[in-house]
């Protein structure tokens, strides 16, 4: 049985969002976060959650939802590795 635990890190975080403090937003709005088991750089650091060697499960949670998420029109932004 799979166990869905918090991945112990170097940082402490354990979660990224609208509130995260350091968060980096670039000149469009866009935010992007470095999902990996290693620091992106100390330039791209604040934007970075920590994640296992391997596969995981990632989980999206919204508060509060808008129409577009409860009938399903918001599209969630594809997960692409980075080159």
């Amino acid at each position: 049985m799979p166990k869905f635990l918090l991945v112990p890190n170097p940082i402490g975080r354990y979660s990224i969002g609208d509130r995260t403090p350091v968060l980096q937003v670039a000149a469009d709005g866009s935010v992007t976060i470095y999902l990996q088991k290693d620091s992106p750089g100390p330039d791209k650091e604040s934007n970075w959650l920590p994640a296992p060697a391997g596969n995981f499960i990632l989980w999206l949670r919204v508060y509060e939802p808008g129409a577009a998420i409860l009938d399903g029109t918001y599209k969630v932004p594809p997960v692409a590795q980075a080159k």
